[in-house]
């Protein structure tokens, strides 16, 4: 249970369910139900911090008493949960918090990447791949990890509430090829055969975040498990849908249950004719996990009591017919006859790869939208609501191009297109904190790129006095 948290007893019958489901796991499953949950990070391969100097570091401390999580190369398990918010590489978007058994998506993607190549027979196609059930962005930025620079991703969700975590995520992650999308499971239906991998993380009862999370021991009922297998149903019928011939379904779930894992996979292969496959990860420390655990299901249970990580099932399914790809890695953005937006060639000069993008307006703010998901994008049906595409570059204001946040923390965004500024620890939280900065004499005036151990972190306006804070307010450090 979490430290500090008063947790709930386990609800009535939930104990006798396991007993029938989990069999000979389910007493040291339950036992471990009620231990400390494991606090897990995971670094961002694109975005590596420079080595820290003499200086403290509360991340380089974190960072000393790790341990590797065995089936992810970029996972590690911390010894204590530190206060993440005062980490600047945190904001820079150089790890995301996670736990272990969720880092899992990161090295099925890539093997499903390199299964995909070997049967299109290119070694450089980059599979596209849909994220139904995305927010707040831990499987979406583990699947983009393990996707090549290019393939183009889009992640959906249906809760406006969750929306603003899913986009803040994905922006710190800084890949550039990812649209965000509003809309429910079912609409991904109109648009068949688009998508080389789908990915469902399926809304469920909750079964396996019950270490940590005590709204999941509240709201526990049979009911529940009933309606969230109904839900359930309803997203993946759309998934199968919109998956291409030949394509991959990763389906998943925080639960334990058969009724919310082992008999939606059943439905899929009944009804669709969708084959579970066995994915060999070659990891070893996941061999003693249950895997065909109950029928002969292909399938991955993590459980708390075996692999040290919160309750997860997840399963690969490979949809009947032949795989074709539309998408290549590197596209050049057509040149039309629109005419180009106002400061377009400007903008364009701060995007490390310009011919990749093709530069929109919408209003004063000028976007890049790459190439490789412009296809996706216009087949998206109507009622599917884009809440971001691409990079949003900047605006125009009086004689200054005021660059977006978002574009300092992009991969697309080209370094030292403007000036930079390493600064340290306390002057980084500082800025995060949205207090004006005083920069050295030598920094020139203008926008200015403040970075923390070599990774971006955001604009400021130099005026030589004082440098004003361009840190968005909706994201700055709340206390001291």
């Amino acid at each position: 249970m979490r430290e500090g948290v008063i947790m709930p007893p386990l609800p009535d019958g939930f104990r006798e369910e396991m007993q029938s489901q989990t069999g000979e796991y389910a007493e040291d499953l339950l036992v471990a139900l009620d231990s400390q949950p494991e606090t897990g990070i995971r670094l961002n391969p694109r975005k590596q911090p420079r080595d820290a100097d003499a200086q403290p570091s509360a991340f380089v401390e974190a960072m000393s008493q790790a341990a590797p999580v065995e089936w992810c190369a970029e996972g590690y398990r911390l010894g204590s949960r530190p206060i993440f918010t005062l980490m600047p590489e945190l904001h820079a978007g150089a790890f995301y918090v996670q736990d272990p058994s969720s880092m899992i998506t990161r090295p099925v993607v890539q093997k499903l990447v390199e299964i995909i190549r070997r049967q299109l027979g290119d070694p450089s196609a980059c599979p596209s791949l849909l994220d139904l059930c995305a927010a707040p962005g831990g499987k979406t930025t583990a699947a983009i990890d393990g996707l090549p620079d290019g393939s183009p991703v889009i992640a959906n969700e249906y809760e406006s509430s969750r929306l603003g975590a899913l986009r803040t995520n994905l922006m710190r992650w800084g890949y550039p090829y990812v649209a965000v999308t509003q809309t429910s499971a079912v609409e991904y239906s109109r648009m068949p055969d688009a998508f080389d991998i789908v990915m469902a993380d399926a809304p469920c009862s909750g079964e396996g975040m019950m270490r940590k999370e005590p709204e999941a021991r509240r709201q526990w009922s049979p009911g529940l498990v009933r309606q969230c297998a109904a839900l359930q149903r309803d997203i993946l019928d759309a998934a199968v849908a919109t998956l291409k011939p030949g394509g991959y379904l990763i389906y998943s779930t925080c639960t334990f249950n058969r009724a919310e894992n082992e008999c939606q996979l059943d439905y899929l292969a009944d009804t669709y004719g969708m084959e579970p496959m066995t994915i060999d990860l070659s990891y070893a420390a996941i061999a003693g996990m249950p895997v065909r655990a109950f029928g002969d299901v292909a399938g991955m249970r993590f459980m708390p009591n075996v692999t040290r990580g919160e309750g997860l099932f997840m399963s690969v399914l490979k949809k009947p017919g032949h795989l074709v790809s539309d998408v290549s890695c590197r596209a050049s953005a057509r040149k039309g006859k629109t005419k180009p937006p106002k400061d377009s060639d400007k903008a364009a000069g701060l995007l490390k790869n310009p011919d990749e993008y093709a530069i929109s307006a919408v209003g004063d703010v000028l976007s890049a939208v790459p190439e490789v998901i412009a296809p996706l994008l216009a087949r998206l049906p109507k009622k599917v609501r884009v809440v971001a595409s691409g990079v949003e570059i900047g605006m125009t204001r009086g004689k200054d191009f005021i660059p977006s946040p978002e574009l300092g923390l992009s991969m697309a965004y080209n370094r030292g297109a403007i000036p930079e500024v390493e600064v340290d620890e306390a002057t980084a939280l500082n800025y995060l904190r949205r207090q004006p900065l005083i920069l050295q004499p030598e920094v020139p005036k203008g926008m200015v790129l403040i970075t923390y151990r070599g990774l971006p972190l955001g604009w400021v306006k130099n005026i030589g006095s004082r440098a004003n804070n361009l840190y968005p307010k909706e994201l700055g450090i709340k206390f001291l």
